[in-house]
């Protein structure tokens, strides 16, 4: 039943009354509803039934009607048969530990990791039991699904999900701090410093709006802060996807109507029952504003009732914040975020900021929590926001109605006199500028060029790379007071180190081009954005997908919204940030910026264009890393049958997909190693033409060569190739700067001890601290760094010296957030049971073979002679442990399975020493280097 205006204000009176009783009391009031109106009293009893228990009792009035003690004692059966909930009970891999709080649809409890695998706490969140029917069941499993998609730094994340004995529960981030009224008040914070903590909210506000997820409860006290000054922001339980039409609406009813709904930050539409969008959470930003720059509420007060507070809300304009911050309340509530000393400077641009956002009609808000973040954003750094004229005109809107006729005669007049010396006046303006410009970069040049001359460098032709280096030194200071030239040239720069795979400079010149846009532009300007998205473009190269991450993931929304879905700019942005998103393992994310990203290339381009069929990488990307590599084996050889589409500025992305192809085709054992070497010959041989000798696509496709080859038992041929690459860098004079050299160099350690060679222990240390140095290696490519370096200590360096290398390198690989995926995840286990075992550890051997083994397993498909290698070491470990011997059998038997079947063909009539290991049951010492 669709409630009327009367209604609902009838039901909501009923609520308000009942819910300020304790449970005991509240049958009269339920009464009383169902002798008016027995549908209205069975909402307000599902709305009740929504609020924390002060008992564990629900009375009905002797004179209450058959029917509605029916329902009463049925709600009271249901909350008997709700399994208790105590401290020690385990829900998946979490153990609770004390409660944190009691909400409207059941406990918040702190819990702790329980399953050994790492150790954390978390809020663990369980439906009650006297509320678990089919319908509530399904709203929790929609928060879940909700909560899963939100992944922010200033969100409070989702770690686990899952049903127990009937019994629904979310495992959200434990976050520790003070709420935002809180900290602001304790601090006693000025203005500047509280509009920044807002903006941090507005943030993540608008990152869930991008996820079409509408908060509706924004509020201080759902926002934490930490001692640190970062924000978190709490409870997304009774958000909405914009596009869902198919909520309950009982649910709408107790968003509405029940203790989830806050009238002091609702919008007018929530309190009236409206639809409710992204407009609703701009209101509540925006009275978040108000109370932050005032000290009060923007309507009413803390003691108002709920009634009050929601005529208020509908009927009443607020004051100006600083007409509230020295108004008659002198004392500002208790509980809220108190006056800041400075509440002053909120006159004028900042109330015009917050009269928008809450204006009664949804369409004259901001657009957007974006427009908003940026008004503000402009406030900070004292330049003119956006809707000061705007809140100008809405105050005369009135006045020029009464007033037509005069207003329109003056304005026509005006008009005429004004548009042409205005458009005249920006014109010339522009054009002194950019002349001006294109005259410092042109002198700039000039004498870069003039700084060739050898009488300059000692009578020797100076190379580009010393060129470049003599004018980057002036960087710094030059250009001063013309921030547009200084954009360029850091630009210009950081395109050319980059091409000479001088990561180590090209990485500080986009960081240090980023700051400069900030300083002089601000957060949000076109400038800014376009440095974010270049210094991201460099990091996803490196592998530091958190970074990306951090940098796309606010600035995607905006692009898309400045410069629509399918702008160069919006397509680089989208295509780095699902990149950054497979590699850490956010893989729904990945795959929905991918289909966007598809879309986007089939509007763009027509099937004869390369770039049409291009975006394939971004798709084999994602299903590499997700472990589905026959898919993506698919992806590039389709790709590639379209080369001959690409111009010869897109031979590069040719290159690229040989590269992959090659990889992936490896990873499967698709060519023996004759075959494998030919190729990569002349592959290597397009790219040497392409790019040139040593460049680094080149060394990527010789280390896919080398890991092909020592998975055929190999390793001098291994060996040889990485050598190669080796010679070809020391040929042109490069040192190991990209993201790949270093990792490289620590390959080549690991291939020398693979091919029977002995390692002096200085050689790994020396290693080891290399790596420590490069800061452009993060992420897997680090882990790829460490895990050579254990392979070198395992099968280069004797025991008693390996074995201090060994826990070093084993304590880096457990270094927070390095491996995300699981098939990393599985290669340093694998490492770790053979330093146990290596160790006579027996037990922890088995162990750590155990959860390499289920790794690999849990993927979607055998990771080629990996699965393989991980099942038969699991058999090894559980014989060693003197495990049952069917234990040891299944472990064989999933081997078998997993073994690849293009292993003989790839072995050209050699025997793999993983199957001459495996035909002796995997007992006694694994292959060296399997």
């Amino acid at each position: 039943m669709n409630l009327t205006a009367d209604q609902w204000q009838q039901l909501s009176a009923w609520f308000d009354e009942a819910a300020a009783l304790p449970a005991a009391e509240r049958g009269a009031v339920l009464a009383r509803a169902q002798a008016a109106s027995p549908e209205l009293a069975e909402r307000l009893q599902r709305m009740l039934a929504e609020l924390p228990r002060d008992d564990a009792t629900l009375i009905a009035p002797v004179d209450a009607a058959p029917a509605f003690q029916a329902q009463l004692a049925q709600a009271l059966a249901q909350d008997a048969e709700a399994p208790p909930v105590a401290a020690g009970d385990r829900f998946g891999a979490w153990r609770l530990v004390r409660l944190l709080g009691e909400g409207g649809m059941g406990e918040v409890w702190l819990a702790e990791r329980a399953d050994g695998l790492y150790e954390g706490q978390a809020a663990v969140k369980l439906l009650r039991g006297d509320l678990a029917g089919p319908g509530l069941a399904a709203r929790f499993a929609r928060e879940r699904a909700l909560l899963g998609r939100l992944s922010h730094p200033g969100i409070a994340r989702l770690l686990d999900a899952g049903e127990q004995q009937g019994r629904a529960f979310l495992v959200l981030e434990h976050v520790v701090g003070t709420t935002l009224s809180e900290h602001v008040r304790a601090q006693a914070l000025g203005l500047n410093a509280r509009v920044r903590l807002l903006l941090a909210v507005a943030r993540a506000v608008e990152h869930a709006h991008a996820q079409l997820i509408v908060h509706r409860d924004l509020k201080p006290s759902n926002v934490m802060v930490h001692e640190s000054g970062t924000t978190k922001l709490l409870d997304f339980g009774i958000a909405g996807l914009l596009d869902d039409s198919g909520a309950q609406t009982d649910h709408q009813l107790t968003q509405l109507a029940g203790r989830r709904l806050t009238p002091a930050y609702a919008a007018p539409e929530q309190i009236r029952g409206g639809a409710i969008g992204i407009a609703a959470d701009v209101y509540s930003l925006g009275v978040m504003l108000y109370e932050l720059a005032s000290g009060h509420l923007p309507f009413g007060s803390a003691s108002s009732s709920r009634t009050a507070l929601e005529h208020a809300v509908l009927h009443t304009q607020a004051p100006r914040i600083t007409r509230s911050a020295t108004g008659a309340e002198v004392d500002p509530p208790q509980n809220g975020p108190g006056r800041p000393p400075d509440a002053a400077r909120a006159r004028g641009d900042l109330e015009a900021v917050a009269a928008k956002a809450m204006r009664k009609e949804p369409g004259e808000r901001y657009a957007s929590v974006g427009a908003l973040i940026l008004d503000l954003q402009r406030w900070l750094d004292q330049r003119p926001v956006s809707v000061r004229a705007e809140d100008w005109r809405h105050r005369t809107h009135l006045w020029m109605r009464r007033n037509a006729a005069l207003v329109t005669g003056g304005v026509l007049v005006l008009a005429t006199l004004s548009v042409g010396l205005g458009v005249s006046l920006h014109q010339r303006q522009l054009a002194q500028q950019a002349a001006s410009d294109a005259e410092a970069v042109s002198s700039f040049m000039t004498e870069l060029l003039e700084s060739a001359s050898p009488d300059r460098h000692g009578g020797q032709p100076p190379s580009l790379l010393q060129l470049l280096e003599s004018k980057r030194a002036e960087l710094p200071t030059r250009f001063e007071g013309q921030p547009q030239v200084k954009d360029k040239v850091l630009a210009t720069l950081t395109a050319t180190y980059l091409g000479m795979n001088r990561f180590d400079i090209a990485l500080p010149l986009a960081e240090q081009r980023l700051a400069s846009a900030r300083q002089h532009w601000g957060e949000d300007a076109p400038q800014t954005q376009d440095a974010q998205l270049g210094l991201a473009r460099l990091l996803v190269i490196q592998d530091n997908s958190r970074q990306v991450i951090a940098l796309l993931e606010p600035l995607l929304p905006k692009l898309r919204a400045r410069l629509g879905p399918d702008h160069e700019q919006t397509v680089s942005a989208r295509q780095v940030l699902l990149m950054a998103y497979a590699g850490r393992g956010r893989f729904a994310e990945s795959e929905a910026l991918f289909l966007e990203e598809r879309a986007s290339a089939r509007r763009r381009f027509k099937p004869d264009h390369y770039s049409y069929h291009y975006n394939a990488q971004y798709l084999f990307v994602l299903r590499s890393e997700q472990g589905r590599l026959t898919e993506a084996e698919q992806l590039m050889a389709e790709l590639a049958r379209h080369g001959h589409l690409a111009n010869e500025r897109q031979q590069r992305f040719v290159r690229v997909t040989d590269r992959n192809l090659a990889q992936v085709q490896w990873r499967l054992l698709m060519d023996n190693a004759q075959q494998a070497q030919a190729r990569a010959l002349a592959a290597g041989q397009r790219m040497d033409a392409l790019l040139g000798r040593g460049n680094d696509l080149h060394g990527s496709l010789l280390s896919a060569l080398a890991d092909h080859l020592w998975q055929l038992d190999e390793p001098a041929a291994a060996l040889a190739h990485l050598l190669r690459w080796q010679q070809d860098q020391r040929a042109v004079g490069a040192a190991p700067h990209s993201f790949g050299g270093v990792v490289r160099e620590m390959a080549i350690l690991a291939a020398r001890a693979r091919a029977g060679q002995a390692l002096e222990a200085q050689e790994v240390e020396a290693g080891l601290q290399a790596l420590d140095s490069q800061a452009l290696v993060t992420s897997h490519r680090r882990a790829e760094g460490l895990l050579h370096l254990a392979t070198a200590s395992l099968c280069g360096l004797p025991p008693a010296q390996g074995q201090p290398l060994l826990a070093r390198l084993l304590e880096a690989l457990d270094a927070p957030g390095l491996i995300t995926l699981p098939q990393w995840q599985a290669r340093a286990e694998h490492v770790r049971a053979l330093v146990a075992a290596r160790q006579g550890s027996t037990q922890a051997a088995l162990e750590a073979a155990r959860r390499a083994s289920r790794l690999l397993a849990d993927l979607p498909e055998p990771q080629g002679l990996a699965t393989y290698a991980a099942h038969l070491h699991l058999a090894s470990a559980l014989q060693a442990a003197g495990a049952p011997a069917t234990e040891v059998q299944a472990a064989l038997a999933r081997a078998d399975a997993a073994r690849p079947a293009r292993l003989d063909q790839a072995m050209a009539g050699r025997q793999h020493p993983l199957d001459q290991w495996r035909q002796q049951g995997a007992a006694g010492e694994p292959p060296a280097g399997f």
